[in-house]
């Protein structure tokens, strides 16, 4: 590296070091790439940056200065690992830079909050030389919004937004996986989620996913540098929360390894972050990995309709343990309903339903069932839950002893309860 090409470099990131706009207004990005041409010893790439920003709630200052963005290149030659390009006046293409469309129109919904979403894309070209090594191209922002609640210290940190170009040996020539859909902007409480966070492949790669770790960046010292060289920190996760345990929810938030559909009912209002990797696979060899982080918001929808059997048992998610009998008076704490349907949960058979509110039913053997209840079935706002119900009866605690009823002689106990589950544990 020449002494021009140095200096050239040290003045960029001391000009840099005075921007002092926050960006807690963005709330997501990726970095994808496209391989243009061969050129003599090396290859030729179109990148793109996206970054999401929040315009509902983010300063118009800060968003407009994400404008030019700076984008290095860096060879994977551990631990020099050599800056070979960069770009410090990337300014977005308007064309492919919009406000995302909500995307959501549910009726039975009263109470739909108000958002707003900018996707930017930025784009330039890079030409690479063939590397054993492989390259990392990187963006760096500071600070993560500070209402992120599943890492420490959002709003003292940013974030790293990267993609990895494999090695030349390993592949000729690549073009990166991209994302389909919109990130979602509306994720409502205790409402079954479904997203399809999947991509597509132009070079006909097999792909597949995973929650991964997010990546730390810039700082509040300088919250927008010239990208720094790998490796890159992972963020610090909050108690309960993992890369792979990013959000509160029941069922569990999930990602379909070959789908990349993420479902699962969030259970607690807050903003987490997010953040699916997407692998790439040529012959049965990882090649190259994509990552998409986001900030899914999990908000208070009134809903219409509102499915809901109480939970009166200590066990998780179970409305009664029945010990006495085999009888169960199920109880309807349903809102906005005017049908109902039951299924009591008994494997092989039909007709263990209802359609009244509150109905009555009698098991016909011990065991663990799960009960649906479906409020307004077919109807334009429908709603449902299930619940788990124990019929463990019956349950007699007895017990017996022996030995003398004399001060400082022994007496033994045993146990003589009886029960129609066994082995009594304790």
């Amino acid at each position: 590296m020449t002494k021009s090409y140095m200096h050239r470099i040290i003045t960029i990131i001391l000009l840099l070091c005075g921007f002092q706009a926050m960006a807690s207004h963005i709330v997501g990005g990726e970095v994808t790439y496209k391989w243009i041409q061969s050129v003599p010893g090396g290859n030729k790439y179109e990148i793109h940056l996206v970054i999401y920003e929040d315009c509902e709630t983010g300063q118009p200052a800060a968003i407009a200065e994400d404008n030019p963005a700076y984008l290095a290149a860096y060879r994977l030659d551990s631990p020099t690992f050599t800056l070979v390009a960069f770009d410090t006046a990337i300014s977005f293409d308007p064309a492919q830079s919009f406000s995302v469309p909500v995307n959501f129109s549910n009726a039975c919904v009263t109470n739909i909050p108000k958002v707003c979403l900018l996707k930017k894309t930025f784009i330039t070209t890079f030409t690479l030389a063939n590397s054993s090594f492989g390259y990392i191209v990187s963006y760096q922002r500071c600070c993560r919004n500070g209402s992120v609640i599943n890492i420490k210290s959002p709003s003292d940190n940013g974030a790293t937004y990267f993609c990895t170009i494999p090695p030349t040996n390993l592949v000729s020539h690549n073009t990166s996986a991209t994302f389909t859909n919109f990130p979602p902007q509306i994720i409502c409480l205790n409402n079954p989620f479904y997203y399809d966070n999947s991509a597509s492949d132009i070079d006909g790669d097999s792909l597949s996913y995973e929650f991964c770790s997010a990546v730390l960046g810039a700082t509040t010292t300088d919250i927008k540098p010239f990208p720094a060289s790998p490796p890159y920190d992972s963020v610090i996760y909050n108690f309960g929360y993992s890369s792979g345990h990013p959000l509160t929810a029941y069922p569990p938030l999930q990602i379909n390894p070959v789908t990349g559909v993420i479902t699962g009912t969030p259970n607690r209002l807050g903003r987490y972050l997010v953040t699916v990797c997407c692998h790439e696979w040529r012959g049965g060899k990882l090649i190259n990995t994509i990552r998409r982080e986001f900030q899914f918001v999990v908000t208070d929808c009134t809903k219409v309709v509102v499915a809901s059997i109480p939970q009166y048992s200590t066990d998780i998610n179970t409305f009664v343990v029945e010990c006495s009998s085999f009888t169960v008076n199920f109880v309807n704490s349903s809102s906005g309903g005017f049908n109902y349907h039951w299924d009591f949960g008994v494997e092989g058979l039909n007709n263990d339903t209802s359609a009244n509110f509150q109905p009555s039913y009698t098991y016909p053997d011990t065991g663990i069932f799960t009960v649906k209840l479906i409020v307004n079935p077919s109807s334009t706002c429908p709603d449902s839950i299930s619940r788990f119900v124990k019929i463990f009866p019956y349950f007699h605690t007895l017990y017996a002893d022996t030995g003398k009823l004399c001060p400082g002689t022994p007496l033994t106990f045993f146990d003589s309860s009886s029960t129609t589950i066994k082995p009594i544990t304790s």
